[in-house]
Order: C-alpha cells, then sequence, then structure tokens
C-alpha cells in the first residue's frame, strides 16, 4: 500500500465516462449541455483527501470518491477532478487525510436474532478493554431502560481482555444496575454472573440449587445449571411480550452498532435460541421474533446493512421440505435476501449427519436449486458433507446456488488442503470464523484456506460464539493473538498478511452476500459501501487493529453511522 498512489483501469474509465458527459457541447436549447447534465447528474456526495484502499484487482489506492444515487460514479487521485463534479446539491465532504476502505462483509453472522435477543438490553464487551468503561456501559444501558427490565451480555469477549481481569463482582455489578437485573456470560468464567436484582426476580438464594456462595454463605452472583437456565428462561420470557415495532427498533440499534464497527454487509444463518423459555434447542427466527422485525425495517426503508437471511431450523428433511414449499430461493433485493436452509438442519450423531436423511436432504435442495449452508466444525463433518455434496451436486450442479461450509473449527489440521480442493471444484465456499478469539485453543488453517483460490470470507459466529466487531477478527487472524493474553492464537504457518486479511473481509466476501461484482471494492458502478477509519489499519501497531472504528459509515450512498469531526453528518 506504499508509494505514489494509482488509479485501477476501471476507476479511469469511469472517471473518462463523467468526464465525456460534463464536457458536452451545446444542445439544440442553446443553454450549454453540460450544465444541464451537471444538474441532472452530479453526485450526491463527493468525498475527498482520503486515503482510499480501493480493493480492486490490483490493489490502487486513490484520494477521492463521487458517489450518486447509491453508486460510485467515479474515483480517482486527484481531489481537485473529482471535486470540479460538484454542483449546488452535493455534499462534499473534507476526509482530513484518513483511510478508507470498502464496507466490510461478514461471512456468517447471528445478527438479526438481535431483534427477538433485543440489543437495547444487552451490553457488548468487544470494544471495551478497561473494567471502568465496561462498568460504565452497564450503567448506561441501565438508565435507559424500566426498572426490573434485564440486562444481558451473552459471549464475545473475555474476562481477561480487561486492565484488571476477571468477571465482574456482584457488588459491581449492583452499584451499575441497582434496579435492574443483569445476565453476564463471558470466556474465561465458568457459569452466570448476576446481580442482587436479578437473585431477587428470580426468587433464589443460598441452599438454591446452582447458587454459589461464599466463605460467609452469602451468594456471590455466580449461577450454575439449574438457576442459569432459570435466568435465560425469565430472560426470553420477558423478551417475547416485546411487539414486532420494539424488536425492529432494538435490531435497528445492533445495525448503528455493526456501521460503527465496520460492518455493512453480513450473511446471517439465523441460528438457536439460548433463551428459549422451555430451555430446548430451537432456532432463535421463528413465529413472532425475527423475521417480521427486519422485514418491517426493509418496509420502512431503515435498512442500514444488507443482509442474506437463511432459515435454520433443527428437524430434519420434514422440516426443509415444510420450510422450502412456500419460500423462494434468493429472492429480494440488495439490501435484504432470503437465502436458503442452514445454518443447522438437522443435529450430528459423532460429527456426522444421520444418513440416508441428510443425502436425502441435500439432494431435494439441489434438485429443487435452493441455496445452502451448513455447520461442518469437525473434520469428519467436512469430509462427510462433502460425501454428500457431490453426490447431490450430480443431481444438479451446485456451484451457481452459493452453498457454503461454515466455521470448520477442529484447529490448524481442517479444512485439509484435499477438502479446499473439493470445495472449490464444486464451486461452493468456506467461512473460518474467529470464534477461539475469545481464548479458545482450536484456530482455523487461515493461510491455508486463502492460498487454496476458492470462495472464502471471514465470519464471526457471532452473537454468542464470537465477537462480532470485524476489526477484532482482522487483529486475530493477522497477529496471532487472542483477547486472553495468556492463550496464543493462530500458528505463525497459518497468519494473513493485513492485505490477505482485508480481502477475506472485503473482494472475496461479495459471493457470500449474493452482490457478487457489486460490493467488496470502490470502483465506479459498485455500490457506495465504505468506511472511513479511526486510524490507519495499515500503519497502526498491530495490537491497535482490534480497536479500529468507523467514523463515517456509508451504505448505498448513505451515510449511516458518523462521528468524531464527521459527527453533523449523522443522521
Amino acid at each position: 500500500m506504499k508509494g505514489r498512489p494509482r488509479l485501477g483501469r476501471r476507476a479511469l474509465i469511469g472517471f473518462a465516462l463523467v468526464a465525456l458527459v460534463v464536457t458536452a457541447v451545446v444542445g439544440a436549447t442553446g443553454i450549454p449541455v453540460s450544465k444541464q447534465v451537471r444538474a441532472a447528474n452530479a453526485p450526491d456526495l463527493i468525498l475527498y483527501n482520503g486515503v482510499i484502499s480501493t480493493m480492486d484487482a490490483t490493489n490502487s489506492t486513490a484520494r477521492a470518491i463521487a458517489i450518486r444515487n447509491g453508486k460510485i460514479i467515479a474515483i480517482g487521485d486527484q481531489n481537485g477532478r473529482i471535486k470540479a463534479l460538484a454542483d449546488n446539491g452535493t455534499q462534499v465532504v473534507n476526509l482530513n487525510g484518513r483511510r478508507v476502505l470498502p464496507g466490510l462483509i461478514d461471512g456468517t453472522l447471528h445478527g438479526v436474532r438481535n431483534s427477538y435477543h433485543c440489543f437495547s438490553q444487552a451490553v457488548r464487551h468487544e470494544l471495551n478493554y478497561t473494567r471502568s468503561e465496561a462498568l460504565a456501559a452497564y450503567a448506561a444501558r441501565g438508565a435507559e431502560l424500566p426498572d426490573d427490565t434485564w440486562v444481558f451480555t451473552t459471549g464475545g469477549w473475555n474476562v481477561n481482555q480487561l486492565d484488571v481481569p476477571g468477571m465482574f463482582t456482584k457488588a459491581e455489578l449492583d452499584a451499575a444496575l441497582p434496579a435492574n437485573p443483569v445476565f453476564v456470560q463471558g470466556s474465561g468464567f465458568s457459569g452466570t454472573q448476576v446481580n442482587t436484582r436479578a437473585l431477587m426476580v428470580l426468587g433464589l438464594g443460598a441452599g438454591d440449587p446452582g447458587v454459589e456462595v461464599d466463605g460467609s454463605g452469602q451468594p456471590t452472583g455466580r449461577l450454575t445449571q439449574p438457576a442459569s437456565g432459570m435466568a435465560s428462561r425469565a430472560i426470553g420470557a420477558q423478551l417475547e411480550t416485546n411487539s414486532i415495532d420494539r424488536q425492529a427498533d432494538c435490531l435497528a440499534e445492533f445495525m448503528r452498532a455493526a456501521n460503527r464497527a465496520g460492518l455493512t454487509a453480513w450473511d446471517d444463518p439465523g441460528g438457536n435460541d439460548p433463551f428459549d423459555v422451555q430451555g430446548r434447542a430451537i432456532e432463535a427466527l421463528r413465529e413472532g421474533h425475527g423475521f417480521q422485525a427486519v422485514n418491517e425495517l426493509h418496509r420502512q426503508g431503515r435498512m442500514t446493512t444488507r443482509i442474506v437471511l437463511h432459515l435454520t431450523s433443527f428437524g430434519g428433511l420434514a422440516t426443509v421440505q415444510r420450510d422450502t414449499v412456500n419460500a423462494f430461493s434468493l429472492i429480494g433485493d440488495d439490501k435484504l435476501r432470503i437465502g436458503g436452509p442452514g445454518e443447522e438442519i438437522m443435529f450430528a450423531v459423532g460429527g456426522v449427519y444421520p444418513l440416508p436423511e441428510y443425502q436425502e436432504i441435500v439432494d431435494h435442495l439441489a434438485r429443487n436449486r435452493w441455496n445452502f449452508q451448513h455447520h461442518a466444525t469437525a473434520g469428519i463433518t467436512q469430509m462427510t458433507t462433502l460425501d454428500a455434496w457431490e453426490k447431490a451436486n450430480a443431481i444438479y450442479p451446485i456451484a451457481g446456488l452459493t452453498w457454503a461450509m461454515l466455521h470448520p473449527g477442529q484447529g490448524p489440521e481442517h479444512p485439509t488442503a484435499e477438502t479446499l480442493a473439493r470445495l472449490k471444484a464444486l464451486g461452493a465456499g468456506v467461512t473460518p470464523t474467529d470464534s477461539a478469539a475469545q481464548g479458545g485453543t482450536a484456530h482455523p488453517p487461515y493461510r491455508r484456506i486463502y492460498e487454496a483460490g476458492g470462495n472464502a470470507c471471514l465470519g464471526t459466529d457471532a452473537m454468542n460464539a464470537g465477537p462480532y466487531a470485524p476489526f477484532i477478527n482482522l487483529w486475530y487472524v493477522t497477529s496471532g493473538n487472542t483477547l486472553d493474553p495468556a492463550v496464543p492464537g493462530v500458528a505463525p504457518e497459518q497468519r494473513l498478511t493485513r492485505l490477505q486479511a482485508l480481502r477475506m473481509a472485503t473482494s472475496k466476501c461479495d459471493w457470500f452476500v449474493d452482490l457478487e461484482g457489486k460490493v467488496g471494492s470502490l470502483e465506479p458502478g459498485k455500490y457506495a459501501d465504505l468506511i472511513v477509519l479511526s486510524d490507519d489499519y495499515f500503519k497502526v501497531p498491530t495490537d491497535e487493529i482490534r480497536k479500529l472504528t468507523s467514523v463515517l459509515t456509508v451504505m448505498d450512498g448513505n451515510v449511516v453511522y458518523a462521528d468524531a469531526e464527521f459527527a453533523a453528518l449523522d443522521n
């Protein structure tokens, strides 16, 4: 990324086309056509004086970019030429030399569940690295909510990432949330931590099963089963009282947090519901929960991220057949699209999805030309899944159906080079995820996946299994560190360079969200999805990558998040 900024071929063509239009000769009306065209075709937004990593095929860098009707119309390395396209109605923004990247894409994020799992009641610690910041986040959330509204933290962090390590004490949580019950889980801590208000609401005390006590016989706030299950179900019961409008607002708040973190698109695998009131393994997006809320945001024009949403179930062939009778695969638009069955469709036994039922499922999906993605963590699961996929491929080629293998996670041995070659031959994809970044031990072979040359996109598997902030993922795969300083991460030989990691979060991810050739790089004709960074991704010390955020996020040509010197642009 060093040296004089270069202008890619597509960018030159895009600028040339605009230049041809705005320098037209006098028309039949006697009024200069250039003025008419300028008024009709001027950019809505121009960003200039930036360091814009286009992520095109040549890794070109530009200084300025012009946007109209949601798309990039010109990009170049001379501020003046791009600024000259402006008209009176064009918003022109000085980037002050900041680094600009394409909007980041998450290959597998359980984001839509933040409607039902109301994000407006959640506290996340992905970007908190001091104990005081984390506790202040609880106090701030409590100040927004009525008394006795549950506040919860379900994952995405490690208790040892804080400057003063360890789970919060009951006394600390009592001070931050005196009137709200709180439920806190985190890597590096076994069980669930609650406060005094939660114990009162649940009717739990010393002597009840799953309630830990200290040396004086008083509850410490740490719960294990069955008490922690009681807390989960109490949260679920409260969440079920939320209206669709409330759920939509909860999801909109998450989208805004995602925009701040740098996300403009994700593939959503649905997923299970840890707050199910009956304690079952059941999909999170069901009945009155989830689909209605995101649909409402879409109808209201409130989408600030692009989403492909999948249909999770655990019921096997009968459920898959039910879900595919009246639904359509990959129908929708470029902001919200329905994918196909996934992340789960049945339970594995010994790491293998039971046959012949699994084969019947994938045969059905291939025959009817359905999109599909499936969880395949263990090596045996990956290999047997591919056996079934290859047989289904003989019925109908799956290459054009965007089939993807999600979060292989048995460590650096899997997926093997052979597995990756088989996926590539099928035209399928693979999404390694960063759940081990929380302090786990099974770290995927990122470099092997990248060098295999197939469809591959970084994912987080957030919200419970991993951190949703994408720059934590980029830090994890490049540094080899985890959020627990004492636990090593990705092996040196399997780490990515910063550029490789960024490609696996941008230009290599368009396929996974059914937007191939439309997003992932900043080139004329593509959607104007971009982020302006709080610091320079390519220059900050390695350990600072995880703390990066966006101070200006544009999706579909609209400013959807703004902070720092751009705060006045925030909507």
